[in-house]
């Protein structure tokens, strides 16, 4: 039987089997690494910022305010910025990160205005602290940029979110309440898309946070 001639390229060059092998190796090291370097390459870490205390200074209040871990859909729930091309698709901003988790973000965010207004006696995020007399409940219902249809702008940041006050000494649901902004971003890097989410969160906490001061501390002109 005659030897079985070596590989032949598309030249004519003849090549040895092990050679080609070694090649092929040598690419998907390659592309390996630079998937590796990619994975490796440090994202972008955004803050969003709460409500400031008010210029005046303001009479204490006597509550205790505890403000629970929100709950939120597994789309959103992790540190990375949101984007949905469309109804049914999540996609993750390539250049960009929360600086935390965002359901805690999102509490610290509540949690700070409260304490910023100055009408709480303590504003509590953890068990380690005094019994609250009012408990604040959060439900993410959005908070993501959408994708919109070519001839306006190319992003809106959406967020939602539902807030319940619950009274702790019984357990009675006091009032609950659904808050709602979007804000349009020029362009749909995380830079572009924090800054509109900025400006749609504070929207919302400018109307959340003194219904639920009122709501918390009975004070209606809270």
């Amino acid at each position: 039987m005659p030897p079985r001639p070596p590989h032949t390229s598309p030249r004519g060059v003849r090549l040895p089997l092990a050679a080609l092998f070694a090649a092929a190796l040598a690419l998907s090291g390659c592309a390996t690494a630079s998937s590796l370097r990619t994975a490796a390459t440090p994202l972008a870490t955004y803050t969003l910022n709460p409500l400031p205390a008010p210029a005046a200074p303001v009479r204490s209040g006597a509550r205790v305010a505890y403000v629970a871990d929100p709950t939120a859909s597994a789309a959103i729930s992790g540190d990375r910025i949101v984007i949905k091309p469309d109804p049914i698709q999540v996609t993750l901003a390539g250049d960009g990160r929360w600086i935390e988790a965002l359901p805690l973000h999102v509490k610290g965010l509540l949690a700070r205005s409260l304490a910023n207004t100055g009408r709480f006696a303590f504003v509590a995020t953890s068990a380690a602290a005094p019994l609250p007399d009012v408990t604040l409940l959060i439900d993410i219902d959005a908070f993501q940029a959408e994708i919109l249809p070519a001839g306006g702008a190319p992003a809106r940041a959406v967020v939602s979110m539902t807030l319940t006050v619950v009274r702790d000494a019984d357990g009675r649901l006091v009032a609950s309440r659904r808050f709602q902004k979007a804000a349009d971003a020029p362009a749909t890097n995380a830079r572009s898309l924090v800054l509109a989410f900025e400006a749609a969160n504070d929207a919302l906490l400018r109307e959340a946070i003194p219904w639920a001061t009122a709501t918390m501390t009975g004070r209606p002109g809270a």
